[in-house]
């Protein structure tokens, strides 16, 4: 081995690497569309572990990433859109540490795709191109210096990240530091306690642990055997491996560990944050070191463990030797050049999962998007109608409750069209010369993001006297058309707005910077008209500014948010002619259209029968035509989809309506009440009579 270095002693480092590109079979597979090299490191892992490290299902991965690629010229090839196949799942939660420019994380991010991982750590997030950094939130630890080393620092990201995960911790590490390695010894141990302190344990209550992946170098000391031989001991299962997008004449590779075991994970971590005080001591006086963390004799007597490593060492060497004899060769001979390499390229690709494109623009998605939802500006500054009894009460065969959903409005203007882009965030305005002003605070919001929202305030708390304090700007997502790409415009109302939650949830910071605090976005609280009763807990009344005004509480139970609750916006599940009726026999809702015969869905196939309104259509104000009858049920005539219920006092000489008799009063002379609402809501569940039950 030491021979075979020496490569490095006869040539200059121009003439190696200009070897080094000639005859590495897989130089050429490169970064593909990613910003490094790296992020194709993590796409062979992944690929070669069965998607171990992303969790992705086969099923999905190209039905998220199609391989299929479209060439527009010589220079500009795009792959096909994907579909969102993880609106359902669970957040996948994961940490990058040690590990700029964020190669790893950018590969993860693009892999599962939308708005499905939510990541920690930091490094050039302006970078990325294949994902948006919305989903990743940078940490430096307690001392605010990036130092793994430091064990306040290790503590405190431990904290953020339990924090953030509901106590619960992620669903991958990737550590990506280290180049030599008795240089790189505590940094390895640092990386690995940090990977136990942050992953989410195998037990009975998470079911399945994370998962780990530190890059290493050479392999021979005691110290780094040591370390693997507790992680060995730690995970379920262990693996080293070096990938073909690692160059081959290098020492590098990466141990890959799965599913810690509950049992293990507290001693052990004890014991490296003890060997970690103890290097931290031996620096200072730099006279004595830590050579050895577990005793050789120990290590020796585990056969299966140590044929594994020797094993393991011998077949890396004997390879690096023959890559840097054949860089050598490839240095002496200027022509000469590997054949392999674009067959190689294509096929690792292929197997990788990684589509063909160059790098992608970020500009064009959004532009065909709007091109093909371009709708009137100007209607969305029509204020919709009323919500009064009439609009509840159309229709007697309907269950027009369950057709109804309601949102909180908290301020008195209109909500507004939100774009999202590469360039910054913009929302539509009636009083600018360019129609869309940028938004005007700092807010992380993922590119190719289309919403209907309130810019708003947030307050922290509601006081013993009423009072709200905290105040913070922030973004009220009250609809959605298209969350990071991911067109829901025609998904139903409720589905739109639990992929806006989702969205949310991953793009919430838990950790804030004094000297920079970013808007947080929340997705509006969806009540169904039938469980307004459990709801009221939400609401009060305070006194602002010699007003009444109601206020409503939502978001997070344990640190929930407050918000003025000016009225309430109503939104039609159904389009027109569609209504809803209740099935005795399955003892469920179903949609009809009583226009067309045998036409009845039940909610899971809304989507394929197109009877929902989409979001185009929700989002425009139309007036409405009908009034209540009780013998009529026709709705042909009306594409009123929202109403707006208002809730600020009218001062007119001895009218009383207001967000007090909104939410006191049974019911009242000047329009609807809470309770109102709730009692026609189980009027109609209660009726036993329908036209139209399967």
């Amino acid at each position: 081995m030491l021979d075979a270095k020496s490569v490095f002693d006869e040539l200059d480092m121009k003439d190696l690497k200009e070897a080094r590109i000639r005859a590495n079979p897989y130089e050429t597979i490169g970064s593909a569309f990613f910003q490094n090299r790296a992020a194709m490191k993590m796409a062979n892992l992944d690929r070669i572990y069965d998607w171990l490290l992303t969790g992705e299902k086969p099923d999905n991965v190209e039905i998220k990433n199609p391989m299929n690629v479209e060439i527009k010229n010589e220079k500009c090839r795009v792959a096909t859109p994907g579909k969102n196949a993880g609106r359902l799942s669970p957040l996948f939660y994961f940490a990058d540490i040690c590990a700029g420019p964020g190669g790893f994380t950018e590969y993860v991010l693009w892999r599962k795709g939308y708005y499905n991982a939510r990541g920690k750590d930091d490094f050039k997030l302006k970078r990325f191109t294949a994902a948006s950094p919305s989903y990743f939130e940078p940490y430096y630890g307690k001392h605010n210096d990036g130092d793994i080393t430091k064990p306040d620092n290790i503590t405190s990201f431990e904290d953020i990240v339990k924090r953030g995960t509901n106590n619960v911790g992620v669903d991958l590490v990737m550590a990506d530091g280290g180049f030599c390695e008795i240089l790189s010894k505590r940094l390895y141990l640092c990386q690995f306690l940090t990977g136990l302190s942050v992953l989410r344990v195998k037990n009975h209550n998470t079911g399945s642990g994370g998962k780990f992946v530190c890059k290493l170098f050479d392999i021979f000391t005691p110290f780094s055997i040591g370390l693997i031989y507790l992680m060995y001991i730690v995970f379920e299962r262990i693996s080293i491996h070096k990938p073909n997008t690692s160059r081959p004449a290098n020492s590098e590779r990466y141990i890959v560990c799965d599913n810690p075991l509950a049992c293990y994970v507290s001693e052990v971590k004890k014991y490296m944050t003890k060997i970690n005080a103890e290097l931290d001591r031996f620096w200072e006086t730099k006279v004595r070191d830590v050579i050895e963390v577990v005793p050789e004799n120990m290590i020796y007597s585990d056969k299966i463990f140590m044929a594994y490593i020797l094993e393991h060492n011998e077949r890396t060497i004997k390879r690096q030797i023959s890559y840097l004899d054949k860089y050598r060769i490839f240095a002496q001979n200027t022509g000469q050049l590997d054949r392999d390499q674009e067959k190689l390229r294509r096929e690792c690709l292929q197997y990788w999962k990684i589509p063909d494109i160059t790098k992608k623009n970020p500009t064009k998605q959004m532009n065909h998007y709007l091109q093909l939802s371009i709708i009137d500006f100007k209607e969305l500054q029509q204020k919709p109608p009323a919500f009064t009894k009439n609009v509840l009460l159309c229709g007697a065969s309907r269950m027009r409750y369950a057709e109804l959903r309601m949102c909180a409005v908290t301020e008195k203007e209109l909500p507004v069209l939100l774009i999202s882009t590469q360039m910054g965030t913009y929302f539509y305005s009636p009083y600018s010369q360019q129609g869309f002003e940028r938004v005007p605070f700092d807010v992380s919001i993922p590119k190719d993001t289309v919403l209907l929202v309130q810019i708003t305030k947030a307050y922290k708390e509601l006081d013993d006297k009423g009072r709200l304090e905290g105040e913070r700007a922030a973004i009220r997502i009250l609809d959605a058309a298209l969350l990071n790409g991911d067109d829901v415009s025609a998904l139903p109302f409720d589905e739109r707005m639990t992929a806006a939650q989702k969205m949310c949830k991953a793009i919430k910071f838990v950790y804030e910077t004094p000297d920079k605090k970013i808007a947080q976005v929340f997705p509006a609280k969806v009540f169904m008209l039938d469980e307004l009763h459990s709801e009221m807990h939400r609401f009060h009344v305070i006194l602002a500014k010699g007003e009444e005004v109601a206020v409503i509480e939502e978001g997070d139970e344990i640190l929930p948010s407050f918000f003025y609750c000016r009225g309430m916006r109503i939104t039609s599940l159904l389009i027109n002619p569609w209504i809803m009726c209740w099935s005795r026999s399955h003892g469920k809702l179903y949609a009809f259209n009583p226009t067309c015969q045998g036409s009845s869905v039940f909610s899971e196939q809304f989507e394929k029968a197109q009877c929902c309104v989409n979001f185009w259509k929700a989002v425009i104000a139309k007036k409405q035509y009908l009034f209540y009858s009780p013998n009529n049920s026709d709705t042909s005539k009306n594409d009123c989809y929202q109403w707006f219920w208002e809730w600020t006092r009218n001062f007119i000489v001895g009218e009383d309506y207001g967000p007090r008799a909104v939410l006191e009063a049974e019911e009242h002379s000047e329009g609807l009440t809470l309770r109102s609402v709730h009692a026609i809501a189980q009027q109609q569940k209660d009726s036993v009579s329908h036209k139209h039950s399967l």
